[in-house]
C-alpha cells in the first residue's frame, strides 16, 4: 500500500457501518492515510419514495442528514487518524469505483450485508469483481481484531501481493496466518481413472505431483521471506476438485475469520469469474474476505 494512498470505506449507516468504519481507521492509523467515508445517495430508492407520495428532498438536505449522522457515527472512534466524509447521488457500485479510481485508493472496504444477514449484499458483491482497487468485505460481526487469517496462493505474483497483505494484517492484528494452496487430486485424471508414472518409475505419479507443489511452495515462500518476517504462520497444501469449496470448508472447521487471496484483472467479460471464489466463502463460510487486485 502507498503511503498517501486513501482508503475508502463505504458507509451506508446499517449497523455494520461502524465495523467498516473501525477497520478502515485502525489501517489508517498504522499506514499515516487519509480514509474517505462515502455515502452514495441511491437515485432509485428516493425515486421510489417519491413514488410512493413522499415529499421530495433536496441532495442538499439530505446531505445535511448524511453529515449529522455521519458526525455521531465517527463520534470518539477517529483514534487522531484522518478522516473525510463525502456524499455522493448515483449508483452506489459505480460511484464506489469511480472514486477508487480517480483517488487511486489503497482498498475499499465494505460489509458484508444484505437484508437477509445470510449471503453477500448486492453492492459488495459487485465491487469484489469490478471494483479498480483491493476490496476488503467484512461480516457485520468482525468488529474486533482478526484472529486467524487464512492466505490464498497459486503461486502467481498476484497471490505473493495477497500473502504480503495477509502477513501485515497479521502483524498489525497479532494473528496467526495460515498459506493454502489448494492442488488437483494428484492420483485422478479429469474423467477419475487413476494416474501412474511407468512401472520401473521411481516414485508414483501422485508423489512426484505433491513433491512438486512442496516445492513451488518452499519457493512462494522464500520469496515472501520479509514480509513474513515475526509472522506466526504455517503453510498448508489441500487436495480438491474445487478449491473455493476446499477453502471454505478449511476455514469453516479451523475457525479463522478473514480470507485473503488475490483476484486477477478487472474487465467487464471476466468480473463474475474473479469474483466467483470471495463470493462463494462469504455466502457459504462466516468469513470476511479481502480481495487483492
Amino acid at each position: 500500500m502507498k503511503k498517501h494512498n486513501p482508503i475508502i470505506a463505504g458507509i451506508d449507516f446499517s449497523d455494520s457501518s461502524s465495523v467498516v468504519l473501525r477497520h478502515a481507521i485502525d489501517a489508517a492509523g498504522s499506514a499515516d492515510v487519509t480514509v474517505i467515508a462515502v455515502h452514495v445517495l441511491e437515485k432509485g430508492r428516493q425515486e421510489y419514495r417519491e413514488a410512493s407520495g413522499q415529499r421530495k428532498a433536496s441532495f442538499e438536505v439530505l446531505k445535511c442528514q448524511a453529515d449529522d449522522r455521519f458526525a455521531e457515527l465517527l463520534s470518539g472512534k477517529s483514534n487522531g487518524a484522518h478522516v473525510e466524509f463525502i456524499v455522493k447521488q448515483g449508483e452506489p457500485v459505480e460511484e464506489l469505483n469511480l472514486l477508487a479510481k480517480n483517488m487511486e485508493a489503497a482498498f475499499l472496504v465494505l460489509s458484508a450485508n444484505d437484508l437477509t444477514k445470510k449471503r453477500l449484499g448486492s453492492v459488495a458483491a459487485k465491487c469484489v469483481r469490478t471494483a479498480p482497487c483491493d476490496v476488503l468485505i467484512l461480516r457485520d460481526w468482525q468488529g474486533g481484531s482478526f484472529q486467524k487469517i487464512v492466505a490464498c496462493t497459486d503461486f502467481s505474483a498476484t497471490a505473493d501481493r495477497a500473502i504480503a497483505r495477509a502477513a501485515s494484517l497479521a502483524k498489525r492484528h497479532g494473528a496467526s496466518l495460515e498459506i493454502i494452496n489448494v492442488m488437483y487430486p494428484p492420483d485422478r485424471d479429469s474423467w477419475g481413472e487413476v494416474l501412474n508414472h511407468a512401472a520401473d518409475s521411481p516414485v508414483t505419479y501422485e508423489e512426484a505431483c505433491k513433491a512438486s507443489v512442496r516445492g513451488k511452495m518452499e519457493q512462494c515462500l522464500k520469496r515472501c521471506g520479509s514480509a513474513l518476517d515475526r509472522v506466526r504462520y504455517e503453510s498448508i497444501i489441500l487436495e480438491s476438485q474445487m478449491p473455493s469449496v476446499a477453502i471454505t470448508e478449511h476455514v469453516r472447521s479451523n475457525g479463522s475469520d478473514l480470507v485473503v487471496m488475490g483476484t486477477q484483472g478487472q474487465s467487464q467479460l471476466v468480473s463474475y469469474f474473479i469474483g466467483t471464489n470471495a463470493e462463494r466463502l462469504i455466502q457459504d463460510a462466516p468469513v470476511s474476505v479481502f480481495a487483492v487486485r
